[in-house]
């Protein structure tokens, strides 16, 4: 169902290209959202709230859910933002599930974000869009913080203090996560494709900790170790049955059966670390300069 059908349907009004509507004095959105990991838009309806979400409250939210599928986001301030997926086939289940939602806010004490995030005063002059729900802002704020985070952009963004050290760091960890693989593969004789996801988001993870700028071009770093290790690891299980079998490589290589054995697993390893890498990609975007420029782009109008 498209977005201005669903909206109707839940009494949801039209205002300044969004959907909203209130529960209890919380303005409520209906958004388009894609779920970290996914490449896909489903309708969630959002909430932005006056401060960061922190562990304890995400746990009562989740509570009050049933473990239904919510997410946390940051608009305009860090992790303040939550989005709900209620089912929307029935207005009457609907509005008791979210006006429970906004009960728990109540309960936590988490109000609605009313006010300028960038300097903390009321009384705005202006609006922003900002990932499909209407931020008052302050002009003058709006443009002294895109200045602020573009300059760091350019200036320290662009270090490449730490890179080495990063990309030491992402290799290791990447290797961290084949090591499933390994273990699985010497002790039982089989290994599983689906593993190799594990891979991006090690090295990801080992890359951070080497402290390195997080430009663009992680995600080609992070892609270019996960096409050597997965595929290198494949290879060399191959090597080492050959050196058990007391045949060198080329020679094992002969042997029709264990050719296409070879080549089959080859190119299984390069398609899972290919799907690896591609669903990695975006969970892995959002922590890097390319998803700040794009905030700063959205947000400058």
């Amino acid at each position: 169902m498209k977005l201005e059908l669903l909206a109707e349907k839940l009494g949801f009004q039209q205002k300044e290209g969004t959907f909203v509507r209130t529960f209890s004095g919380y303005e409520a959105s209906l958004v388009m959202y894609k779920v970290p990991g996914s490449y896909v838009k489903i309708p969630m309806v959002l909430f932005v709230l006056n401060k960061s979400i922190d562990k304890e409250d995400t746990k009562a939210i989740m509570k009050a859910s049933k473990l239904r599928g919510i997410f946390k986001e940051s608009v305009a301030l860090k992790d303040n933002a939550i989005l709900i997926q209620p089912r929307f086939n029935n207005n009457e289940k609907f509005d008791a599930y979210v006006n429970k939602i906004v009960s728990t806010f109540e309960d936590l004490r988490l109000k609605q974000l009313d006010y300028c995030p960038y300097c903390g005063e009321g009384e705005t002059d202006s609006k922003r869009i900002l990932k499909g729900t209407i931020i008052h802002v302050h002009d003058r704020c709006v443009k002294d913080f895109v200045e602020k985070v573009s300059t760091h952009l350019e200036t320290v963004g662009n270090s490449k203090e730490n890179l080495l050290k990063s990309i030491i760091f992402a290799l290791i960890g990447g290797f961290i996560g084949l090591l499933p693989s390994i273990i699985i593969l010497f002790a039982t004789g089989f290994y599983s494709a689906w593993l190799f996801l594990l891979i991006p988001f090690a090295a990801f993870y080992g890359f951070k900790k080497g402290g390195a700028q997080r430009g663009s071009y992680v995600m080609v770093i992070i892609a270019l170790i996960s096409f050597i290790l997965a595929p290198g690891f494949m290879a060399f299980a191959y090597y080492s049955m050959a050196i058990v079998n007391e045949l060198t490589f080329a020679e094992a290589l002969a042997i029709d059966e264990f050719r296409a054995d070879f080549v089959t697993d080859m190119i299984m390893s390069v398609v899972f670390t290919a799907l690896a890498v591609f669903f990695s990609w975006k969970k892995i975007y959002t922590q890097t300069h390319g998803q700040i420029k794009k905030d700063i782009s959205e947000l400058k109008g």
